[in-house]
């Protein structure tokens, strides 16, 4: 795996996460939720951009990525519809 992959992967790892703490940093923790929505249809059309142009190592991350998102927003999302 070389570097330029690793920051591929980086890159496309990193939106998820970054989106939903974005989101609760500018309006609150209860609505980081929206950040994981919002990232699930970034993350797919990013994934199928990626795949189109031959770059699964992006895929991969954000496909990671949107995992990691999903984890981050599940507290937020039980507090909003628990």
């Amino acid at each position: 795996m070389s570097v330029e992959s690793d920051r591929t992967w980086l890159a496309g790892f990193l939106t998820g996460p970054l989106i939903v703490g974005i989101v609760a940093l500018g309006i609150s923790w209860k609505a980081a939720w929206i950040g994981m929505v919002c990232h699930f249809f970034i993350g797919t059309f990013l994934t199928l951009v990626a795949l189109g142009y031959d770059k699964p190592q992006l895929a991969r991350g954000t496909l990671w990525g949107f995992a990691c998102a999903l984890a981050l927003a599940a507290h937020p999302l039980w507090l909003t519809f628990g």
